[in-house]
């Protein structure tokens, strides 16, 4: 993986900033990266750059108080590894792939860097190439090679190391999934909505889970991403992100689909759609899965010291988990059946209310309480736990207004 290096000469006199900017550009070997950090746009470095044609350019960032300008080293045969991978994702698109054009893929993917490769996909889209194409034509088979080098380096990890957490939580969900694969089959032979309603409750059990896998996916997002792009690692959280962002609005409608019981919808229209979420759904976060398991989360393993383990296992414990994590992974306080959660709405906005309740909710342990101080009368989401809930809470008033109500929830 190739090192990116830094020089800042915000605030330095002129000749300072070119004693540092020309040597530290000169010095680049081909594939090395150096990003310029400077206080005003650097139009005419830009130009004088572009003009030798030895090197990439772009900005991570441009104004207004600061520009940072990437400078790449091209590397020899560039141009030929380009029209290479173009003419791949072209006979990756076709649909079916052989195992002719599959070796082809991994050669050329072994043989660039994670960075070489990013430049060379950010090429072809300015040259009209879409980026989904990309994504769904080399992103797989990427991974896949890469899986395949990581295999004998692999590293094993015990409890409450925050990976064996988060692959503790997969299994769970990718229980889930089967089961969701299974009940899509079931519901795909039913004929009207008298005879889906035996499906409903499981339907809206499985997907909740699936919502409220949400603390999942942003403790990966929030400790383990940004560190592994500080490795240099840039596009394996980018595939494993974009999964994510993908597969968050599916998950959210077919919950919303399996907890509505209007029947305002046609039954064919609706069982369609509930069909179609849970047969990709079931699919793809699987894939999803397999991958952070066997690709990303080895990586990190590799690359992580032990002092950033540190930090991930403690930022870890400051989000939060799931509903479904192990006892055994949580924060000691996390496990204590007497803790109460409070949570003080009125100054949330209304809008993210309802999801700030049941991220807390999910994360109880049994035993433990959630303490809801709101400025109006929370009986529909009464409703809501007895409909979801019931027989595994208790509802209690602490205060019926007139300004505030406080209610608390145990999980039983």
């Amino acid at each position: 993986m190739t090192a990116i290096k830094t020089i800042d000469v915000k605030g330095l006199g002129h000749a300072e900033k070119e004693s540092l900017i020309f040597p530290g550009i000169e010095a680049l070997k081909p594939g090395e990266t150096l990003r310029i950090t400077v206080e005003f746009n650097p139009v005419p470095l830009v130009y004088m750059l572009k003009a030798q044609d030895k090197y990439d350019i772009s900005f991570d960032k441009e104004g207004p108080d600061e520009w940072i300008l990437v400078v790449r080293h091209k590397v020899p045969g560039e141009e030929d590894k380009k029209r290479q991978l173009k003419k791949l994702i072209g006979e990756l698109g076709k649909g079916e792939v052989s195992d002719e054009t599959k070796g082809k893929a991994k050669e050329l993917l072994g043989s660039v860097d994670a960075t070489t490769l990013g430049l060379l996909e950010q090429e072809l889209i300015r040259e009209g190439v879409s980026h989904d194409v990309i994504r769904s034509s080399l992103c797989d088979i990427h991974l896949e090679s890469m899986r395949d080098a990581l295999i004998s380096k692999r590293v094993e990890v015990k409890a409450p190391h925050p990976i064996h957490t988060l692959m503790e939580e997969h299994k769970r969900i990718v229980q889930d999934l089967k089961d969701l694969s299974e009940l899509t089959k079931d519901i795909a032979n039913t004929n009207d909505y008298d005879s889906f309603d035996s499906y409903r409750e499981k339907l809206t059990g499985i997907s909740h889970h699936l919502v409220e896998a949400e603390k999942h996916h942003q403790r990966e997002e929030e400790t383990l991403f940004p560190r592994l792009e500080k490795h240099d690692v840039v596009e394996p959280p980018a595939i494993m992100k974009m999964d994510h962002v993908d597969l968050r609005p599916r998950k959210q409608e077919l919950h919303r689909l399996a907890s509505d019981t209007s029947r305002e919808v046609p039954f064919p229209k609706y069982k369609a759609h509930i069909v179609e979420l849970g047969e990709y759904i079931a699919k793809e976060l699987e894939s999803h899965i397999f991958k952070e398991d066997n690709i990303l989360y080895q990586i990190a393993l590799q690359v992580f010291t032990p002092e950033e383990w540190e930090s991930v296992k403690r930022e870890c414990d400051k989000i939060g988990y799931c509903c479904f994590t192990p006892e055994g992974h949580l924060k000691e306080e996390d496990t204590m059946e007497t803790a109460i959660v409070d949570l003080d709405l009125r100054q949330i906005p209304i809008w993210d209310r309802h999801d700030n309740i049941f991220q807390e909710w999910d994360a109880l342990q049994p035993g433990q309480t959630l303490r809801i101080t709101n400025d109006h009368d929370p009986k529909p989401l009464h409703y809501q736990f007895e409909a979801e809930y019931k027989g595994h809470y208790e509802w209690q008033y602490e205060q019926k207004g007139p300004k505030d109500w406080i209610v608390s929830i145990k999980k039983l």
